[in-house]
Order: C-alpha cells, then sequence, then structure tokens
C-alpha cells in the first residue's frame, strides 16, 4: 500500500511539474513572438519610407540585438523600457515619403501612432481597422493622405483621437464613425470631403471646426443638407 500511495504522488509530482514546464514554454514561445514580431514592425516600416533626412537611418540600428534596443529608437515608445514591445510611434515632422506603412500590424501591442507633418501620400488601407486594431490616437493629419476615409476606422473602438486635418481625403465621411463611443478630439477639416457628416450621439459632438476646409459637408453643426 505504501509503494502504491508513494508512485501516485510522484506521478501527480512528475504530471503538475510537465504542465508547470508547458506553460512555461508557452509563455516564452509567446513573448519571443511577440518581441520578434514588434522588430519586424519596425524594419518593415523603415524599409517602406522614404527618408530624405536620414533620421531613421541614423537611429533605428537593428544591428544591435541587446534587450530592450528598439525602445531607444527615435519615435518608439515600448511599454517597458527593457522589452521590445512597442507602445507609441511618433514620428511627426520628419519629412518621410511613401505610403501608409501596412508593416504596422506586427506592432500588435500599439496603442498611439503620430505620422502628422509628413509627406505621406496616397490612400489608407482599407482594412486599417485591422491594422491598428487597439489603437487609442491616430494623427495623419498634414500629409498628403487621398481617396476615401476607410469605414473600417470604426472597427478602432478604443480611438480617443482620430486626426485627418490637412490631407487630400474626398467623398464622404463614413457614417460609421459615430459608433466610437470614446472620441474626444476628431478632425477632418482642410480635405476635399462632401456630404452628410457623421451623426455623433449626445454624449459626443464635434464643432465646425473640426469639418472647416470641405465646402461639400452638411448636416450636424454645418449647413441643413439638402
Amino acid at each position: 500500500m505504501d509503494f502504491l500511495v508513494r508512485d501516485t504522488l510522484l506521478s501527480k509530482q512528475h504530471l503538475l511539474g510537465s504542465i508547470f514546464i508547458c506553460c512555461l514554454l508557452l509563455l516564452t514561445c509567446s513573448f519571443s513572438f511577440g518581441v520578434e514580431s514588434d522588430i519586424s514592425c519596425l524594419k518593415s516600416i523603415k524599409a517602406s519610407l522614404e527618408d530624405p533626412s536620414g533620421y531613421l537611418s541614423l537611429s533605428w540600428d537593428f544591428s544591435n540585438t541587446t534587450e530592450g534596443f528598439i525602445c531607444k529608437f527615435l519615435g518608439i515608445e515600448c511599454w517597458h523600457p527593457n522589452e521590445n514591445k512597442v507602445l507609441n510611434i511618433k514620428l511627426s515632422d520628419l519629412g518621410l515619403k511613401g505610403q501608409f506603412p501596412r508593416g504596422l500590424s506586427n506592432c500588435s501591442s500599439l496603442t498611439g501612432l503620430d505620422l502628422s507633418g509628413n509627406k505621406l501620400s496616397g490612400p489608407l488601407p482599407e482594412d486599417i481597422g485591422r491594422i491598428l486594431a487597439f489603437i487609442t490616437t491616430l494623427d495623419l493629419s498634414s500629409n498628403s493622405f487621398s481617396g476615401k476615409i476607410p469605414p473600417s476606422l470604426s472597427n478602432c473602438t478604443y480611438l480617443n483621437v482620430l486626426k485627418l486635418e490637412n490631407n487630400e481625403f474626398s467623398g464622404e465621411i463614413p457614417q460609421q464613425l459615430a459608433q466610437l463611443k470614446r472620441l474626444k478630439t476628431f478632425s477632418v477639416a482642410n480635405n476635399r470631403l462632401s456630404g452628410p457628416v457623421p451623426n455623433f450621439d449626445g454624449s459626443v459632438s464635434f464643432g465646425p471646426e473640426s469639418y472647416a476646409g470641405n465646402s461639400g459637408l452638411c448636416g450636424g453643426p454645418l449647413k441643413p443638407c439638402q
């Protein structure tokens, strides 16, 4: 009987030990994937953008592989200084050229993106709501982005700040943006937009300055739509 009890206890201990090791391996693999994903994200951004002034070329050095090395890059804020997990990307007024970097989808924990004051152009990705799933602040103002504002932005349900002013967006503002209940700052001023503005409910309202410089817009705080 004593041998049976002892063998049972040893088997349980072995099982618990195996479970602990498996959990540890899973966590380690998950962390490693997250780190590699974020490094891949920044490599993709650097490769996809023209950098005439060399700001990224000088600062974003991927030959250094020490823990937390990307957190020292220009414009990069990490969740923790010693962890290669990107929290915010702030690359405003650097003269960057090119289109919206699709590689941002690999920065899976990104909450803030500021690309304002550059020379970026072209349309925004139709699936931008998937690329920036957890974004809370998005500032793409003062560039040359064109085309329609993607309705999928309404899937960025954590958005507090959305700044798209001083671009070349055309067409209507997606009515789905009215679903962004956390939105506190919103501007599409000085584009080429037309049609009715989103019908934000009483808890979220924006004045005419948010829509200024788009003579074709109507409704809300602007002139009534015909």
